[in-house]
């Protein structure tokens, strides 16, 4: 809507009044002022029909206007305005129109690096457009993966979300018609046995070997009424079918240097550029870098993608010098935990649930020993088949042995 702030100036306002509410003229937020002067708001359509009514009679005085044309008129008369709202909403497309960044989530095997590689293979890549199809994508890299199990593709703007599952080796499994013992796949001590078919031959506490038998498949038949010897044994074949779990044990040697090399800035820099363009990079430091150690800085002052990728940067170059300073017990144990927390993940399956862990320091010459006992209570049963045979009489199932 289109309205105009007027002021009306002249005698006998009254009837000026009358004659507007007489034609249809609509005049709103009517305030007087005197016996000779009032203000009002008209419509913008109404303007006209209002200054032929007035003729030379009355006096009107715009004071302001309000609405959607005025504002556009105002700001088409700035030109250096709409310029600079056209040439926003140009870089703002721009930058929604392609890809500015990737975040991988999901990989363990595979690194991040790998899988940006085949991305870029399969034509997603920092600098790209934002359309790419991401089922040709996905498609390339099952091709490319055997590993991934399942890969998703998300876009937010211009952040691409790639989020990757990979693959297990497949269990071998066991025929359930052939007889099978579950034997000890690691040392322990036998917590609990839950034997669902089968005969259990361990107890809790009973200290176990890889290969012993933990549930065996042979039952003894303890009812000989139909048989031609019931004095002999007579024994039936099962597919054995169970849980044994065991507290075991993990040990891990580490060591930790004494001494640490540390770094300080000695005052001395050398400040430079640099310039991307695409694929092609100067930079001022790669040829002036006369210090034998330092550390490299860097901010950016321009980074845009599109008409071509561009990066211009300020960098300083700032001398280093080493420096051999002792590490506290506090660091020493700091990063002996680091370290057995990363063996723990290598070593340990994630489904055992850590009972104990301990870590015992033997300083030697400029090394620190670090011995680390890690006791675990996990699943330590695996089922093995067997052939059926004949079983002697004097046969003991304990602690059988599967070679």
């Amino acid at each position: 809507m289109h309205y105009k702030t007027i002021r009306i100036e002249g005698f006998e306002i009254h009837r000026l009044l009358s004659q507007c509410l007489k034609e249809g003229i609509g005049l709103r937020n009517i305030r007087i002022l005197s016996d000779c002067e009032f203000t009002a708001d008209v419509n913008g359509k109404d303007w006209l029909r209002l200054t032929r009514m007035a003729g030379s009679k009355y006096r009107l005085t715009v004071t302001r206007e309000k609405g959607l044309k005025p504002l556009l008129i105002q700001m088409l008369s700035n030109r250096s305005a709409v310029a600079g709202v056209i040439l926003f909403i140009i870089i703002l497309f721009l930058q929604t129109s392609f890809i500015s960044e990737i975040r991988v989530y999901g990989y363990e095997s595979l690194t991040e690096r790998e899988i940006l590689e085949h991305l870029k293979d399969a034509g997603l890549y920092v600098g790209c457009s934002r359309f790419v199809d991401p089922d040709r994508v996905e498609i390339e890299m099952y091709r490319k993966l055997d590993i991934l199990s399942w890969i998703g593709i998300t876009f937010k703007g211009g952040l691409a979300e790639v989020t990757v599952v990979e693959g297990t080796e497949p269990i071998e499994e066991v025929d359930e018609s052939q007889p099978c013992h579950i034997i000890a796949v690691k040392e322990g001590y036998i917590e609990k046995v839950i034997a669902k078919e089968g005969k259990g031959e361990v107890e809790k506490g009973d200290f176990v070997h890889v290969g012993d038998v933990l549930i065996s498949g042979i039952l003894e038949i303890e009812d000989k009424t139909y048989s031609l010897d019931p004095e002999s044994k007579v024994y039936r074949y099962v597919h054995a079918d169970g849980e044994v779990y065991a507290k075991t044990v993990y040990r891990f040697i580490c060591y930790q240097d004494v001494y640490k090399l540390e770094k300080r800035k000695t005052g001395k820099s050398i400040p430079g550029i640099r310039l991307t363009i695409g694929d092609r990079t100067l930079s001022t430091s790669g040829f002036i870098t006369p210090f034998e150690t330092s550390v490299y800085e860097e901010k950016k002052l321009i980074d845009i993608l599109w008409p071509v990728p561009l990066e211009l940067a300020v960098n300083r170059v700032s001398e280093l010098e080493l420096y051999r300073g002792k590490r506290t017990g506090e660091e020493v144990e700091k990063q002996a935990k680091r370290q057995a927390r990363q063996l723990i993940q290598e070593n340990v399956p994630q489904s055992a649930q850590i009972i104990n862990k301990s870590l015992k320091f033997l300083p030697e010459e400029n090394i620190i020993k670090v011995t680390i006992m890690v006791e675990a209570l996990e699943q330590i049963g695996e089922k093995k088949p067997f052939i059926p045979r004949d079983v002697p009489r004097d046969q003991s199932n304990d602690q059988q042995k599967i070679q």
